[in-house]
């Protein structure tokens, strides 16, 4: 059976977020077909969720993570921690010292 792409959704966090609009905040970005204006926020409160209902059988979902363009690692969340401003950011990390906060902020802003 062939299948066909309909809906697509990336992790793109807003990195504007907070007070001062400098903490990430995780979300969703997608579109569907028929989609008029392209790439919008989907999910709620940073949760994607798929009916099995809305697809019929044979539907397939992939997921797809970053490998780190050094140590080819995907990264893996270490908790949260202190940003320094009195908030709170998740730590992801790999096998070295790549910077996924800044690369976040660098492709999401």
């Amino acid at each position: 059976m062939q299948l066909r792409e309909t809906m697509r959704a990336r992790h793109a966090p807003d990195v504007y977020a907070g007070p001062n609009c400098d903490r990430h905040e995780p979300r969703w970005m997608g579109s569907a077909e028929g989609d008029m204006d392209g790439d919008g926020p989907v999910g709620r409160e940073g949760t994607l969720m798929l009916s099995a209902r809305t697809f019929p059988p044979g539907t397939v979902v992939a997921v797809s993570i970053p490998v780190c363009p050094n140590c080819q690692e995907t990264p893996h969340d270490m908790g949260d921690f202190p940003d320094g401003k009195g908030g709170w950011f998740t730590k992801w990390s790999c096998g070295c010292d790549f910077d996924w906060h800044e690369w976040a902020s660098d492709e999401f802003s």
